[in-house]
């Protein structure tokens, strides 16, 4: 079929114009004519189809359009010509050869039988329309909802459409039945039907205020009582209603996103009534307590105890320490609590003075306190607790004990001390004369003279200790020249022990010779004094650790578990059946510790009630001696 211009055309010729107007026609025309399909009429739009020209006209249709004969319509024309009966299809997919490529189209067609006055089908008529467009839009739109659908049924969150005013429950992942405590047969039926413990609940009408508005509703950790397994509950979640629009932007449906909190919830709500009854166990503490937080040590609470002992109200509540307690700017608390948070190391202090603003005047207190680091599960500090007890009247009336024994202590030294030269002298006198008995027991009374010297001189090293005034004169001296010294002299003290040494240190100290013998004197004293049954005591030196350490062991009574770490505490001493088998105040270890601690050093035990102890000192080595 060929076009012509308008002006050739003869419009009286009804069948020149009917052709023009086929030709013409932007539905895509065929004429099929026998059994073999021979291409008659194609018109311009049937052949942009194909992706043909008029050439395929006279030709079969199989040979046109080899492409076909995998797929079914050449023998649809076919069973037309032979039943004569009109084919209909309706966005039926063909592919065909456009542009050299195989391409998917859609149309809807009709092949109509065309009869002779015999009623036999000489050809067929092939009208069709190419809907390829909005096919694949439609099949777009169906993948898109296709993978919404998905997205949904694979979304970690609980995820439903409800569909019209009525909310249908068109479709809710399982993580959604799962927080509903439903099963997939409620997807088709009203939300209320489905669910009916919620119809006096708020979640309907929130619904339908979304539907009305189209704006979306926002719930956090809301309460919802949902009936799982037959069971009434009070559950939380964290909720979306959003619309859903159609095309012309009404809205047609809610979307609902739901996460289920109620494990946290509770969790939180515990951690409140948790933080209320420790907040109200602080507040009621009879002990001073504070609770800080952050590193800027905000207080968080104090009871009155601790406003009290500040000298404070409670305005100062929720301000840092710096700003609520300004004259502790400049004194050592303030950074230690920073590095307690810092390091989670808890610090504890005893008798510490702290200069305080009491009534307007500032004032010198002592305390004992701890800050304690409270951790998460994480190990990190979250805050820091502190306790503190006022022992200013204590430490006052330490001070006064401490000066007086001092002053007691000084007064006696002097007499004590010509007390014993007139002894000694009388010693000698009566011994002169020959009353050796009367010499003896003026000799015991030189004997215990020199015990009331040492306890005074005891005396005295306490009281210098306390008020930070013993003075120590550091030289350089061979360690082990001065135990085997020390060991010497006290060998002729005792006739029942013999005192074996092990001396390898073979080294050099610096620190003060005369209190680092006094400590060794201790150490053997004790020794003698408590192994009563024993006939040796070990003493041993040796290099461990950039130290010389310095062990007396001793085969006596031994000391109890629980009671060594009161060993070196001031007036310590043996308690029970041997309190007065060995007399003393107690003070020798204290002492001893206070030295060993004042030159850098250590000092520690190990023991075994019945089995006898092991006391060690241990100093920073110098250098080896050549």
């Amino acid at each position: 079929m060929h076009y012509r211009h308008p002006m050739q055309v003869n419009f009286r010729d009804k069948s020149e114009l009917f052709n023009i107007l086929i030709e013409e026609s932007e539905m895509p025309i065929g004429l099929y004519v026998g059994e073999k399909l021979v291409i008659e009429v194609a018109n311009k739009a049937i052949l942009k189809a194909w992706g043909k020209d008029g050439m395929v006209v006279g030709m079969e249709l199989a040979e046109a359009l080899p492409e076909l004969n995998d797929q079914p319509f050449l023998e649809i024309l076919k069973n037309v010509i032979k039943t004569g009966i009109a084919y209909e299809g309706k966005e039926a997919k063909v592919q065909l050869m456009n542009d050299g490529f195989l391409k998917t189209f859609y149309f809807d067609f009709v092949y109509k039988p065309l009869k002779n006055s015999d009623g036999m089908v000489w050809a067929i008529l092939n009208n069709a329309t190419d809907v390829t467009e909005l096919v694949n839009a439609r099949i777009k739109v169906s993948e898109k909802e296709k993978l919404f659908r998905q997205m949904i049924y694979d979304a970690p969150v609980a995820i439903g459409i409800l569909r019209g005013r009525e909310l249908i429950i068109e479709d809710a992942n399982d993580e959604l039945l799962k927080i509903w405590g439903k099963k997939k047969n409620i997807i088709g039926l009203k939300l209320v039907d489905g669910l009916p413990e919620i119809i006096n609940q708020p979640f309907p009408q929130l619904l339908l205020g979304v539907y009305n508005s189209g704006n979306p509703h926002y719930g956090y950790e809301t309460m919802a009582r949902l009936d799982k397994n037959g069971v009434l509950g009070d559950y939380y979640f964290n909720f979306v209603y959003d619309p859903i629009r159609d095309e012309k932007g009404a809205v047609s449906g809610i979307m609902v996103v739901a996460s289920e909190i109620t494990t946290q919830v509770r969790s939180i709500n515990a951690f409140k009534e948790s933080e209320a009854r420790f907040r109200n166990l602080l507040l009621d503490n009879p002990i001073a307590t504070a609770y800080y937080e952050t590193e800027d040590i905000v207080i968080k609470i104090a009871n009155n105890e601790m406003l009290k002992l500040w000298g404070k109200d409670d305005s100062i509540i929720g301000k840092t320490m710096a700003d609520g307690i300004p004259e502790l700017v400049g004194q050592p608390f303030i950074s230690i609590l920073k590095e307690v948070y810092r390091t989670g190391i808890a610090y504890h202090a005893d008798q510490q003075e702290a200069e305080l603003n009491i009534n307007g005047k500032l004032q010198k207190s002592w305390f004992n306190f701890t800050y304690k680091p409270l951790k998460d599960a994480q190990g990190r500090v979250y805050a820091i607790l502190h306790a503190a007890i006022d022992v200013t009247k204590q430490v006052q009336l330490q001070r006064q004990k401490d000066e007086f024994l001092g002053i007691a202590s000084h007064e006696l030294k002097t007499p004590v001390t010509s007390i014993k030269a007139y002894t000694q002298v009388l010693e000698r006198m009566i011994r002169d004369e020959g009353d050796s008995k009367k010499a003896n027991m003026v000799k015991r009374m030189d004997v215990q003279l020199n015990r009331l010297t040492g306890l005074i001189g005891d005396l005295l090293d306490v009281t210098k200790i306390q008020s930070g005034k013993m003075a120590f004169n550091p030289v350089k001296f061979s360690f082990d020249v001065l135990v085997q010294e020390i060991v010497d002299e006290m060998q002729h003290t005792t006739t029942q022990h013999e005192i074996l040494v092990d001396l390898k240190s073979d080294a050099e100290v610096y620190a003060d010779k005369e209190r680092i013998g006094q400590v060794m004197i201790n150490f053997l004293s004790n020794a003698i004094k408590y192994s009563n049954d024993a006939k040796h005591i070990n003493v041993s030196s040796y290099i461990e650790d950039n130290e010389v350490v310095l062990s007396v062991q001793d085969y006596g009574i031994g000391i109890p578990k629980d009671m060594q770490h009161l060993v070196f505490d001031q007036f310590y001493r043996v308690s029970g059946n041997f309190q007065h088998t060995y007399p003393g105040l107690g003070l020798g270890l204290y002492i001893s510790s206070e030295i060993v601690k004042n030159e850098g050093g250590r000092i520690w035990l190990t023991s075994k009630e019945g089995a006898g102890s092991i006391f060690y000192f241990a100093l920073k080595l110098i250098a080896p001696i050549d």
